[in-house]
């Protein structure tokens, strides 16, 4: 659902801006030429009363000395039109006088007959000198003139101008089609324009929801996203996202640890107890086979078959004392020259595999922790690593205090561990470690719980490294 609305977001928003431009831009040019017929019938207007006021006492000295021609030759004008109006000369009785088109409006024609639709239109007060234009929509009549004349204060006449669009609508169509060419061009400049821009604005939202779609099928350690880190409302979800992130991660990471803390913990008490249970009958069947020595002689072959049986036992007992590791308090605690003895036995180790060796410790403070358990840990640690680094390889040791803990850090170089197997490094003869199976890294991981601290591993980028830490005040019961 929330990939569709992303996808229909991503076309709507620059689908919105391409099409809130072309309707600017049609609106734009709606506007100009409706402003462009307005102007052009208010000069239309003007000029025809301007011609009226100028043609009205000659009118007024044709309509008294009853002169038909001289009003129609005014009316007519030079050019057989004058101002390009339909022009009548109406007399005091309303009857027509003269028009510069005598076949529509005959000459002594009452005007009511030729136009009756003017007598809806308002008349001209008596003490109006001056006339107006008027709208109208008679056939091409759009607009009328009507323009009292005035011969000593009394009326003579009326001259009527019907105003009409046709005369100027070429012009018109010139104005519209040149608007028409320039909003093309604008069209073609603001609507990529506005596409591209869209586009960028729903980028970092884009971005975040491809990363939001990402969680929950992609290690939250591992995602990688570019984000917007700005002051708007986009950059400020992004860096919350990625806080939910981080806080997701460290949950995972939490969770991961509990359960192979849990994972680790039953199977060192499954392994004790199948430790236990087997250590009692096979200390029975060795000293059966030492009592049956003594108590008679006995042939080579029986002595051969008897020795074989007490190897085979004796190497099943020392597997199973292996499992029942206890990390228990000494009389000696723990000293720095008891981290360097590690180096020194692991040196028939080290000269073996021909590896290097760097040893830094830096660790000087006091502590309660047992010799025994801490040195056997770090010296696991050590021989795993140089087995790992093999040949020309290189391990390096750290051993510090930080705060109240003793941090021991063994790093190697070599292939990585997949991240697969990292969860179940320290299970006793785990499949994971099909290369080197065994207990060690178990027998670490049973001293450092029981010593009251942690142990990790991490691996990438050809190195591998273990970190121990634990509290330098040892726990009263281990």
């Amino acid at each position: 659902m929330m990939t569709r609305a992303l996808a229909s977001l991503r076309l709507r928003l620059p689908l919105s801006l391409s099409v809130s431009a072309i309707l600017t831009a049609i609106g734009m040019a709606a506007a100009l030429g409706l402003q462009t017929l307005a102007n052009l019938r208010e000069d239309q207007g003007r000029n025809a009363l301007t011609l009226a006021h100028a043609m009205a006492d000659v009118q007024v000295q044709a309509l008294r000395n009853d002169d038909v021609w001289l009003a129609y030759s005014l009316l007519r004008g030079p050019e057989g039109g004058a101002g390009d109006a339909v022009w009548i000369l109406v007399d005091d009785a309303g009857r027509i006088f003269a028009s510069n088109d005598p076949r529509r409006f005959r000459l002594d024609q009452p005007l009511a007959e030729a136009a009756p639709w003017l007598a809806d239109r308002p008349a001209v007060p008596l003490d109006d000198p001056i006339g107006g234009v008027f709208p109208v929509n008679q056939g091409e009549a759009r607009r009328i003139l009507r323009l009292p004349l005035y011969s000593d204060g009394t009326q003579t006449g009326e001259l009527i101008a019907l105003l009409s669009d046709a005369p100027y609508l070429p012009r018109f169509r010139e104005i519209l089609i040149g608007g028409v060419i320039v909003t093309l061009g604008v069209l073609v400049v603001l609507v990529p324009i506005g596409w591209l821009w869209g586009r960028r604005m729903v980028a970092p939202l884009a971005r975040l929801t491809d990363c939001m779609a990402r969680v929950g099928k992609e290690d939250p350690r591992q995602m990688n996203c570019r984000l917007e880190f700005g002051d708007g409302e986009i950059g400020r979800l992004g860096r919350q996202f990625l806080a939910m992130i981080a806080a997701l991660a460290e949950k995972e990471a939490l969770e991961r640890q509990m359960i192979q803390a849990e994972r680790l913990a039953a199977v060192g008490r499954v392994a004790a107890g199948v430790a236990h249970e087997v250590n009692n009958p096979l200390g029975g069947m060795l000293l059966a086979i030492d009592t049956y020595r003594r108590s008679q002689p006995v042939d080579v072959p029986t002595r051969r078959l008897l020795d074989l049986l007490e190897r085979a036992l004796n190497q099943i007992q020392e597997s199973i004392s292996a499992l029942l590791i206890e990390a228990r308090a000494d009389t000696r605690r723990l000293t720095p020259q008891d981290l360097d003895d590690v180096r020194t036995l692991a040196q028939p180790k080290l000269a073996s595999v021909g590896a290097r060796l760097a040893w830094h410790n830096d660790w000087q403070a006091a502590t309660t922790l047992p010799a025994a358990p801490v040195r056997q840990l770090l010296l696991n640690l050590v021989l795993n690593a140089l087995q790992a680094a093999g040949q020309a390889g290189r391990v390096v040791v750290h051993v510090a205090a930080h705060a109240d803990r003793l941090s021991m850090r063994v790093e190697n170089t070599g292939r990585p561990i997949p991240p697969e197997r990292l969860t179940h490094l320290f299970e006793p003869y785990s499949a994971a470690r099909s290369d080197h199976p065994g207990i060690g890294l178990w027998v670490c991981y049973q001293l450092a719980s029981q010593l009251g601290g942690s142990i990790g591993v991490e691996s990438h980028e050809g190195v591998t490294g273990f970190t121990v830490s634990l509290p330098l005040d040892a726990p009263r019961v281990l």
